[in-house]
């Protein structure tokens, strides 16, 4: 089974390519990673918007590429048997979920089956010891952070929301997002709201105008700690000591109100010059008995349960016995270092975020961890030096989803650790990064994905590897 979708046609593919705008029949075969149905007709093949395996769908094409036909679902003329009615009114336009419509069960089978394609095709690892998938019991309300961006309908009336699939520029007014606890949308209703009735003026993408550009919310200990975090462009923001003290007042659940001036043109969520409106400039989060502070730039799983099962898989693929020095690479706020520093002798993580470093040091002290120290630098930038200083035994990496840095690979190799644990939120780095490790001596013992993003097409998974004698 292809389940990436080749995008290569099958030979004697005829000369006509439809035209945009045409519906054709199709059924649906396949799922490729991104969270399209793929389908074969003709000798051509199709990525097709909102398909899944199972499918006769009349579809239109959107868009014709060198080697594949984009499409989306008009109208299902055969439903597939584990197609679901979605739950959120906001599916069929919003760029947050691909997969609501797909029975959960059905889900994680296929991220299982996408992790061994991508080791067959992109690793030449055909036969990778994939473990079974760690799903779920309760796929919704997991997200302990969103991002939601002010935008304007075209009255002028101020939206506050999720963007559309597929575009930068065009924002969703979102009424309640089952991805997060229902704290957490009642406060992103009451802002709007108020937004409304101050009439704060929304920041345009394209014209680089206006104030309000998003609001971020992160959640802790289940809901009971909230954090809200307002980003602007470098105009006034007049009301803003005003609406957090109001917010703090009608959720006790808030504990933090934040307030970020960003000028630049990047759409980053959480950038710029910061400062705390209420209370602190951190909360709370517990994971495997570690109190964790966590700051509105800092990196977090957004989903803590699962985040749980993650962290515990790879601290037991590492197999510490008390004695090994660990290097931890994309530190973040350090839950992985200091989880593995209550089974090592040492452990040194690297971080280039300097808020997210704060962090990891203000954790450390908190849980009373005194054999981790933390240092604030890029990884592709510092760690041959540090990797030839401390002799690392172990490495555990959390790389963004570009993976490794070449130059942290390199020096990653050089170093050569013992053993490596990988976490991982994007299986294609993962295969490319695992076939250069292979090359170099590495065995592959386990992978192991993980459902952190229920309903997306999104993969976490940890992998261990072995250095040869």
């Amino acid at each position: 089974m292809n389940t990436q979708g080749d995008p290569r046609p099958d030979a004697g593919a005829p000369a006509r390519r439809p035209r945009p705008g045409e519906i054709l029949e199709l059924r649906i075969d396949n799922l490729a990673y991104g969270g399209q149905g793929v389908a074969r007709l003709d000798g051509l093949v199709f990525m097709v918007r909102r398909g899944l395996p199972g499918d006769t769908v009349r579809a239109r094409v959107t868009r014709r590429k060198k080697n594949l036909i984009e499409a989306r679902v008009e109208e299902v003329a055969e439903p597939s048997p584990h197609r679901m009615a979605p739950r959120c009114a906001h599916f069929e336009r919003c760029g947050g979920c691909a997969w609501q419509h797909l029975d959960y069960a059905q889900q994680l089978a296929w991220k299982e089956r996408l992790v061994r394609d991508h080791f067959k095709r992109l690793a030449g690892m055909p036969g990778a010891p994939v473990l079974p998938i760690a799903g779920m019991d309760d796929p919704w309300r997991y997200r302990n952070k969103m991002e939601y961006a002010f935008g304007e309908f075209g009255d002028g009336r101020l939206k506050l929301g999720l963007h559309a699939m597929g575009r930068f520029d065009v924002i969703i007014d979102v009424d309640d997002c089952h991805l997060q606890p229902e704290v957490c949308n009642a406060v992103r209703n009451r802002v709007r709201a108020m937004a409304r009735a101050g009439g704060w003026t929304p920041y345009h993408m394209r014209r680089h105008t206006g104030v309000m550009r998003h609001l971020a919310l992160r959640s802790a200990q289940g809901g009971d700690a909230l954090m809200a975090a307002f980003s602007t462009s470098g105009e006034p923001f007049p009301d803003a000591r005003e609406t957090a003290e109001t917010l703090a007042a009608e959720f006790p659940q808030i504990q933090s109100v934040m307030h970020f001036v960003n000028p630049s043109k990047g759409g980053a969520a959480v950038q710029g010059e910061g400062r705390a409106l209420v209370g602190p400039d951190r909360i709370v989060e517990t994971i495997l008995g570690l109190e964790l502070e966590v700051s509105a730039e800092s990196f977090m799983q957004t989903n803590t349960a699962q985040c749980e099962r993650l962290y515990q898989a790879l601290l037991d693929a590492c197999e510490f016995d008390g004695t090994e020095t660990v290097l931890d690479l994309y530190t973040g706020a350090g839950p992985i270092a200091l989880l593995a520093a209550r089974r090592a002798a040492r452990v040194v993580g690297i971080e280039s975020v300097p808020a997210a470093v704060d962090n990891a040091r203000r954790n450390a002290e908190r849980n009373g961890v005194t054999n981790a120290e933390f240092i604030c630098a890029e990884v592709e930038s510092v760690l041959a030096e540090v990797a030839e200083k401390q002799q690392a035994d172990i490495m555990l990496v959390d790389p963004p989803r570009a993976g490794l840095h070449k130059k942290a690979l390199a020096a990653l190799i050089a170093a050569a650790p013992r053993r490596i644990g990988y976490v991982s939120c994007n299986p294609s780095t993962l295969a490319r990064d695992a076939a250069e490790l292979a090359a170099t001596g590495y065995t592959l013992d386990s992978v192991r994905p993980v459902d952190m993003f229920p309903h997306t097409y999104h993969i976490e998974c940890v992998a261990r590897f072995t250095r040869q004698s």
